[in-house]
Protein backbone atom coordinates (compact mmCIF):
# COMPACT_ATOMS: atom_id res chain seq x y z
CA UNK A 1 0.00 0.00 0.00
CA UNK A 2 1.18 3.24 -0.90
CA UNK A 3 1.13 5.90 2.01
CA UNK A 4 -0.37 8.96 1.33
CA UNK A 5 1.69 12.49 0.91
CA UNK A 6 0.00 15.76 1.07
CA UNK A 7 3.35 17.76 -1.03
CA UNK A 8 3.44 21.24 -0.39
CA UNK A 9 4.08 22.94 -4.11
CA UNK A 10 2.88 26.73 -2.94
CA UNK A 11 1.21 28.48 -0.54
CA UNK A 12 -1.74 28.18 -2.88
CA UNK A 13 -1.30 24.88 -4.22
CA UNK A 14 -0.91 20.96 -2.81
CA UNK A 15 -0.81 17.64 -4.50
CA UNK A 16 -1.75 14.19 -2.39
CA UNK A 17 -0.70 10.97 -3.88
CA UNK A 18 -0.63 7.45 -2.62
CA UNK A 19 -3.73 5.47 -1.49
CA UNK A 20 -6.57 6.92 0.29
CA UNK A 21 -8.20 4.03 2.50
CA UNK A 22 -9.84 2.93 5.84
CA UNK A 23 -6.71 1.13 6.54
CA UNK A 24 -4.57 4.73 6.51
CA UNK A 25 -7.42 7.55 5.71
CA UNK A 26 -7.39 8.72 10.05
CA UNK A 27 -3.72 8.91 10.31
CA UNK A 28 -3.49 11.03 7.15
CA UNK A 29 -6.10 13.28 8.57
CA UNK A 30 -3.83 13.74 12.26
CA UNK A 31 -0.73 13.90 9.53
CA UNK A 32 -2.58 16.96 7.07
CA UNK A 33 -3.92 18.33 10.29
CA UNK A 34 -1.48 20.74 11.02
CA UNK A 35 -1.30 22.06 7.32
CA UNK A 36 -4.61 22.22 6.70
CA UNK A 37 -5.32 24.87 9.89
CA UNK A 38 -2.35 27.03 8.42
CA UNK A 39 -3.69 27.46 4.88
CA UNK A 40 -5.01 30.69 3.89
CA UNK A 41 -6.72 32.36 1.21
CA UNK A 42 -7.41 30.11 -2.12
CA UNK A 43 -6.08 26.63 -2.00
CA UNK A 44 -5.92 23.87 -4.56
CA UNK A 45 -5.33 20.47 -3.84
CA UNK A 46 -4.37 17.99 -6.85
CA UNK A 47 -5.35 14.28 -6.80
CA UNK A 48 -4.16 13.06 -10.21
CA UNK A 49 -1.54 11.32 -8.30
CA UNK A 50 -4.45 9.44 -6.12
CA UNK A 51 -3.53 5.56 -7.00
CA UNK A 52 -6.83 4.12 -5.29
CA UNK A 53 -9.07 5.38 -2.94
CA UNK A 54 -12.41 4.29 -1.53
CA UNK A 55 -15.24 5.99 1.14
CA UNK A 56 -13.19 6.85 3.61
CA UNK A 57 -10.97 8.57 1.19
CA UNK A 58 -13.85 10.77 0.36
CA UNK A 59 -14.57 11.55 4.02
CA UNK A 60 -10.96 12.53 4.57
CA UNK A 61 -11.91 14.85 1.48
CA UNK A 62 -15.37 16.06 3.21
CA UNK A 63 -13.50 16.55 6.48
CA UNK A 64 -10.30 18.83 4.87
CA UNK A 65 -13.19 21.24 3.41
CA UNK A 66 -14.77 21.45 7.06
CA UNK A 67 -11.46 22.67 8.47
CA UNK A 68 -11.40 24.92 5.48
CA UNK A 69 -14.21 26.72 5.97
CA UNK A 70 -13.50 27.39 9.77
CA UNK A 71 -10.59 29.17 8.86
CA UNK A 72 -11.74 31.39 6.33
CA UNK A 73 -10.13 29.17 3.46
CA UNK A 74 -11.56 28.37 -0.37
CA UNK A 75 -10.69 24.97 -0.79
CA UNK A 76 -10.91 23.60 -4.53
CA UNK A 77 -9.74 19.98 -5.49
CA UNK A 78 -8.37 19.28 -8.95
CA UNK A 79 -8.15 16.03 -10.96
CA UNK A 80 -10.01 14.10 -8.54
CA UNK A 81 -9.52 10.17 -9.92
CA UNK A 82 -12.65 8.99 -11.16
CA UNK A 83 -12.86 6.28 -8.54
CA UNK A 84 -13.50 9.28 -6.11
CA UNK A 85 -15.77 11.06 -8.08
CA UNK A 86 -17.98 7.79 -8.41
CA UNK A 87 -17.96 7.56 -4.81
CA UNK A 88 -18.94 10.65 -4.46
CA UNK A 89 -21.91 10.31 -6.89
CA UNK A 90 -23.34 6.98 -4.94
CA UNK A 91 -23.30 9.02 -1.95
CA UNK A 92 -24.82 12.17 -3.26
CA UNK A 93 -21.73 14.58 -2.50
CA UNK A 94 -20.69 15.32 -5.75
CA UNK A 95 -22.46 18.53 -6.03
CA UNK A 96 -20.46 19.60 -2.88
CA UNK A 97 -16.87 19.14 -3.70
CA UNK A 98 -15.32 22.25 -5.12
CA UNK A 99 -14.09 20.41 -8.29
CA UNK A 100 -11.50 22.57 -10.54
CA UNK A 101 -11.78 21.35 -14.38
Amino acid sequence: MSQPVLEKINDQQYALSGELTMQNVSQVSRDTKPLMVAMSGEVTINLSRIARADSAGLALLIDWLRIARQQNVTLRFEQIPDQLLQIARVCELHSVLPINH
